[in-house]
C-alpha cells in the first residue's frame, strides 16, 4: 500500500518535468514496449489476432465502423475473443499471452451483405463450457443474437427495422440475467430487450412510463408483452455513443454525442448524476473497479474523471492530440489509495494515468452566486481548467499506425485494437 502511495505522488510530482514526446508523425515510430513504475509492458507478436489471411478490408463509400473487442471466460474452456472489422466478425479461443494465435480456426466467421456489425457482447452470466450467448448490432439497426460455441441459435432482433432504423452504437447484457440487454442507437434512444419474446409485426405504439430531467421512458401499448420492453429517450435525441453498468449492476452511465454523461439507478429509473465535456461529444466511459469514480473520454481529447460520492468532476487527464475512443479503470492495479486510468484515442497513442486519493478532496466552496441554468462551463458538471487537477500521463506512446479504438486490461495482460483491425496483447510486467 505505501508503495502505491509513493508511485501515485511521485507520478503527479514527476509529470510536469517530462517533455511531451513530440515523434507520434514519425511512420515507423510505433512502439513495442512502454515502460511503467511496475515494469515493462511488452507486445506480443504471436499474439496477434486479425482476419485470417492478414489483408486489410477495403471499404466501399462510407467508413467502416470501429473495431471493437468482446471477450468471455468459459468454465474450464479458456476464453474467447470476438472482433468485428468492416462487414466481417470473428470468433477465436483467446490464448493470451502463453500461446500464439491460431487464425487459421476461428469458431466463428461471419461476412455480412449490406450492413456492418458496429457492436457485440457476450452474455457472462449464462456462459457455459457448452454454450455462450453473443448479441451483434449492424449498421442499419437490426441485432443478431447468435451462438458461436453450440452454432444452433440465431435470432433477429428489429429485423424490419421498425423499432429504430439508425446505427446500433453499443449493446450490453443486464448483468446477472439470462435474457435481458439494452441496445442503444445513433437516434439518441436505447430499448430494453428480452432475448426470448418476439419483436411486433408493426411499429410499437408508446405509452409514457417515466420522465425525469432530460430523459423519458415509455412501454409499448400491446396485448401480449413484446419486444422492447421499455424505450428510453435521452436529451433531444443525440446519438448515444456507449452504456456501461457499474460493478455491482445497479447503475448505468450513458454517454452520449450531446457531451453528456448521465448516470442512473437503473431499476428504479432515477437520475444520479451527470457531468459534461469541455466540448463535442462523449464517445466511451468505464467505471473504477469499487463503483466510486466514472472516466469518460470523447472529442475534447480528454479523459474526465468525475466522482460519485460528491456528484461533480474531479480531475481531467490531458496527453491526447485527437479523439478519445476508449478509457478504461485497470481493476487490477487498483489499490484503495491510487487510480490507474488507460485510454486509447485516434491519435495512434495510448496513455496511462495515475489518480492518487488525495485528488479526490473536495475543493474549497467558493462564494455562491446565483444558479445560471444557462450556464455550461464553471459547474460542478464541467468545471473550467482551472478549476479542478489536470493529470498529466504516466505514459503516453504511439502503439499503433491506425487510430485505436479499444483498450481492455487482463490479469496478465492488455488488449488494443485499432482500425486496421489488428488486435494486439501486450503482457504485463511479470511479478
Amino acid at each position: 500500500m505505501a508503495r502505491s502511495d509513493t508511485l501515485c505522488n511521485q507520478s503527479l510530482l514527476e509529470a510536469g518535468e517530462r517533455t511531451l514526446d513530440r515523434t507520434i508523425g514519425e511512420p515507423g515510430d510505433v512502439k513495442t514496449q512502454f515502460v511503467t513504475r511496475e515494469g515493462t509492458y511488452r507486445l506480443m507478436t504471436l499474439s496477434e489476432y486479425s482476419r485470417p489471411n492478414r489483408v486489410g478490408y477495403q471499404p466501399q463509400g462510407q467508413t467502416p465502423p470501429q473495431v471493437r473487442v468482446s471477450l468471455v471466460t468459459l468454465p474450464d474452456q479458456g476464453e474467447r475473443i470476438c472482433f468485428n472489422h468492416g462487414r466481417e466478425l470473428y470468433v477465436y479461443v483467446y490464448k493470451g499471452i502463453k500461446k500464439a494465435a491460431d487464425l487459421s480456426k476461428p469458431l466463428e466467421k461471419k461476412v455480412y451483405k449490406g450492413t456492418n456489425p458496429t457492436c457485440h457482447d457476450f452474455n457472462v452470466t449464462s456462459a457455459s463450457a457448452e454454450s455462450v450467448s453473443l448479441l451483434i448490432g449492424f449498421s442499419t439497426g437490426q441485432i443478431q443474437l447468435i451462438d458461436p460455441v453450440k452454432k444452433e441459435l440465431s435470432k433477429l432482433f428489429n429485423e424490419e427495422r421498425l423499432i429504430d432504423k439508425s446505427r446500433v452504437t453499443c449493446l450490453r447484457w443486464v448483468p446477472g440475467s439470462r435474457t435481458l440487454f439494452l441496445a442503444a442507437h445513433a437516434s439518441g434512444q436505447f430499448y430494453v430487450y428480452n432475448e426470448e419474446l418476439p419483436c411486433g409485426s408493426a411499429a410499437p405504439h408508446y405509452q409514457p412510463f417515466k420522465a425525469g430531467e432530460g430523459f423519458t421512458v415509455n412501454t409499448c401499448k400491446t396485448k401480449s408483452t413484446r419486444n422492447p420492453l421499455f424505450r428510453w429517450l435521452l436529451g433531444t435525441g443525440a446519438a448515444i455513443n456507449e452504456l456501461a453498468f457499474s460493478p455491482n449492476g445497479s447503475q448505468l452511465a450513458v454517454v452520449s454525442q450531446d457531451g453528456l454523461l448521465r448516470i442512473f439507478q437503473y431499476d428504479s429509473m432515477e437520475l444520479l448524476g451527470h457531468a459534461r465535456s469541455y466540448f463535442g461529444g462523449l464517445l466511451c466511459v468505464a467505471w473504477s473497479g469499487d463503483g466510486k469514480l466514472i472516466a469518460v473520454g470523447g472529442e475534447d481529447d480528454l479523459v474526465t474523471v468525475y466522482s460519485m460520492e460528491q456528484k461533480r468532476v474531479v480531475a481531467r487527464a490531458q496527453g491526447h492530440r485527437s479523439w478519445v475512443a476508449a478509457v478504461a479503470f485497470d481493476w487490477f492495479l487498483e489499490v484503495e489509495s491510487c487510480y490507474r486510468i488507460g485510454s486509447v484515442g485516434h491519435d495512434t497513442q495510448i496513455c496511462l494515468w495515475e489518480l492518487p486519493e488525495d485528488n479526490l478532496v473536495p475543493p474549497r466552496p467558493r462564494v455562491k452566486r446565483r444558479p445560471d441554468p444557462l450556464q455550461l462551463v464553471g459547474t460542478p458538471a464541467c468545471p473550467r481548467l482551472d478549476e479542478c487537477p489536470i493529470l498529466e500521463h504516466l505514459v503516453c506512446k504511439k502503439i499503433a499506425h491506425e487510430r485505436l479504438t479499444s483498450l481492455v486490461f487482463r490479469p496478465d495482460c492488455v488488449i488494443t485494437a485499432c482500425q486496421d483491425g489488428y488486435v494486439y496483447t501486450w503482457a504485463r510486467p511479470p511479478t
